[in-house]
């Protein structure tokens, strides 16, 4: 398939029951953005609809997201049918909370858990989404990882409202109909779908915010769901409180509204904070003198399949051992680590790019001979591991205080595919593959012969 009405098909990006979402490119504009299409796979559920009502349903999804402008709810850029197939087109992300966290195909499989920050953040945003949701008596019934997508600077937006209910209107209407995926939605929506309720995804953003806290999913052991300061001591009781009010099977013991959790979160949030030790804490040698830390300095590919081995990180791609470095401001938003023999960039571009742009960003820092050099280049990815410092003993993750507070995602030189390159994630510690056209930040590297000359 090369075109979709006047939309060129660049890849395919995932498909669900329903549909098949490909990355594709806008005539003229040649805007990079992602095109859903009406396509189920179960023909069963082509009998049990029919066509017709499918259409509806479809179409119906494209004027709730039409209807709706908010910060943390994806935006519909087009609509419209190729061949009697209707098709919508959103704002194209490349990052999604389940890539952040590393989410399987066999969700129970543990994620990367994230820090206490991080995942405030994220669930506020997505809480504030579902504030506005509801408002307009949208409940989404499907929300988990990866229906809540991340922009290059970092927010998230709410997408997929196939299975949405509007209004109290049940569209579907088939029985026995699954509505949700397992383990994130609401117990009630798997008896009587069509009663499920605002809360229902309350129970889902609390499920979210175990996740992303533990890395793992709140499904009973042994007869009691674990509470998520006994897997994560570092919590304390507000945490909790706050999760399992949300995970209450009952849907009268949760919180009765997104913005009762939202500001209950925050309560949480600043007690915690309180609480907790300030700043991140690290052991470093103060000692500069000692022997180089030799890593690759020359761009190349690396196969995903090959990257824990050959790069040195676990399952969820993290590091196996972190590096000792010795990160200094060198001044003029430069960064100095005399072990690695490295000069960074501690600003970088200040602003996400793809990674095309991430290379002709360096070109450009290059023809201005910023802070006189002209050898600037795009880290590799072992060069981007060694900024990446461990969790400290309260488990949050720390971006290194020379570097800026705006950086999240920064590009590697290396790649992995035709469509993918890699990069890093500096505050969160991990690395991960992104496609080209998506959005991260760049901090440009050179390498510097003596440490003598930058001290």
């Amino acid at each position: 398939m090369n075109r979709i009405g006047k939309y060129e098909v660049i890849g395919r990006l995932g498909r669900g029951g329903m549909s098949t979402v490909y990355k594709v490119r806008a005539p003229r504009t040649g805007r990079i953005v992602a095109l859903k299409i009406l396509a189920p796979r179960d023909e069963l559920l082509v009998d049990l609809a029919g066509e017709d009502l499918l259409r509806q349903v479809f179409f119906e999804e494209a004027r709730i997201m039409g209807g709706i402008a908010h910060a943390h709810v994806a935006e519909v850029v087009d609509c419209d049918e190729e061949g009697g197939h209707p098709f919508i087109v959103l704002e194209y992300y490349a990052h999604s909370l389940g890539t952040m966290i590393g989410e399987a195909y066999e969700v129970e499989r543990p994620s990367r858990a994230i820090s206490v920050a991080k995942t405030t953040r994220y669930l506020r945003q997505t809480l504030k989404g579902l504030e506005r949701l509801h408002f307009a008596g949208i409940v989404h019934r499907d929300l988990k990882p990866f229906n809540l997508m991340l922009t290059g600077d970092d927010r998230v937006k709410i997408i997929d409202f196939g299975l949405s209910r509007v209004r109290g209107e049940e569209r579907m209407g088939i029985k026995g109909l699954q509505v949700g995926s397992p383990f994130y939605a609401a117990p009630e929506q798997g008896v009587r779908p069509e009663a499920a309720d605002e809360r229902a995804d309350l129970y889902s953003a609390a499920m979210l915010g175990y996740r992303l806290l533990t890395g793992r999913l709140a499904v009973p052991g042994q007869g009691h769901v674990p509470l998520p300061g006994r897997l994560r001591p570092d919590l304390g009781t507000g945490w909790d409180e706050w999760i399992m009010s949300g995970l209450a099977p009952e849907p009268s013991h949760r919180f009765a509204t997104a913005r009762q959790m939202r500001l209950a979160l925050e309560d949480v949030f600043a007690a915690w904070k309180a609480t907790s030790a300030e700043g991140c804490r690290f052991e470093e040698d103060e000692d500069d003198r000692g022997p180089a830390v030799v890593v690759r300095r020359e761009a190349r590919r690396i196969r995903y399949c090959q990257a824990q081995v050959e790069v040195g990180l676990d399952r969820l791609m993290r590091p196996l051992v972190y590096r000792a470095h010795q990160l200094r401001s060198g001044g003029d938003r430069l960064v100095l680590d005399p072990l690695t023999r490295l000069l960074w960039q501690g600003q970088g571009s200040e602003f996400p790019l793809d990674w095309r742009q991430a290379g002709e960003y360096v070109e450009q820092l290059n023809r201005q001979g910023w802070a006189g050099r002209s050898d600037w280049r795009l880290p590799t990815l072992p060069e981007l591991l060694t900024i990446l410092r461990p969790p400290t003993i309260e488990r949050e993750f720390c971006l290194p205080s020379v570097f800026s507070r705006e950086i999240h995602w920064l590009w590697s030189g290396d790649w992995c595919s035709l469509r993918q390159a890699w990069m890093v994630d500096i505050v969160e510690c991990f690395a991960e593959r992104l496609d080209k056209d998506g959005g991260a930040s760049v901090c440009a590297v050179c390498s510097i012969r003596h440490a003598s000359s930058i001290r």
